[in-house]
């Protein structure tokens, strides 16, 4: 019985030992503050340039058109309401051009004549017939011309109707060339008894719309 006393006894005092040695023991150091933490800026992100090989869209380039040159010395004439130029030989005289639609008008030292017109119309042939009719009434000349057509391509790259005209007997040869531009046609006549319808196929094809 003693014995087991002496046990408890002795546990006791083991027990309170361990106490007060816990409560004497330094005290565990405080754990230091986190501090926040700051977002890293991101940079923004630049597309990488286009390499050698890459395809880049190519601006639109405005068309460059060169003048016809011709065979004789030239002036121009350009309309500013229908925008549009013709060259004729230098040294023609400029006269008052009296036709329907009538723009211009221009007479040579041996009788050629150039006029420029412009009426409504949706075809060529629907103009220059009448146009041509006009020029032999005002010329006192009754007679009905052959008829020859054919096109040509402009220096600016239109594509334009040629009809050369010869009267009966030779009198006299001429050539239209024109165009259809914003619901008109566009005439460039030549005409005389000295027959120079090469000349004035050339000067038609000087005729520039754009």
């Amino acid at each position: 019985m003693l014995k087991n006393k002496s046990l408890v006894i002795v546990s006791i005092l083991v027990l309170v030992l361990a106490v007060v040695a816990m409560a004497c023991a330094p005290a565990a150091p405080a754990k230091p503050p986190v501090p926040p933490v700051t977002p890293t800026p991101v940079a923004p992100v630049t597309p990488p340039a286009p390499t050698a090989n890459a395809t880049v869209p190519a601006a639109p380039v405005a068309p460059v058109i060169v003048e016809k040159v011709t065979t004789f010395k030239s002036v121009k004439y350009t309309d500013p309401t229908y925008k549009f130029s013709v060259a004729y030989p230098e040294g023609w005289a400029i006269d008052k051009a009296t036709l329907k639609g009538g723009v211009f008008y221009a007479v040579g030292p041996d009788g050629d004549v150039i006029y420029v017109a412009v009426r409504p119309a949706t075809k060529f042939q629907d103009a220059a017939g009448p146009f041509m009719q006009d020029l032999l009434t005002a010329k006192n000349i009754p007679m009905i011309p052959t008829q020859d057509w054919s096109t040509v391509t402009l220096a600016d790259g239109t594509k334009a109707d040629v009809v050369e005209l010869s009267l009966p007997f030779g009198a006299a040869k001429a050539a239209i060339t024109g165009v259809i531009k914003d619901g008109n046609a566009i005439m460039v006549l030549g005409a005389s008894k000295t027959k120079n319808i090469d000349l004035y196929k050339e000067i038609g094809s000087t005729l520039i719309t754009k």
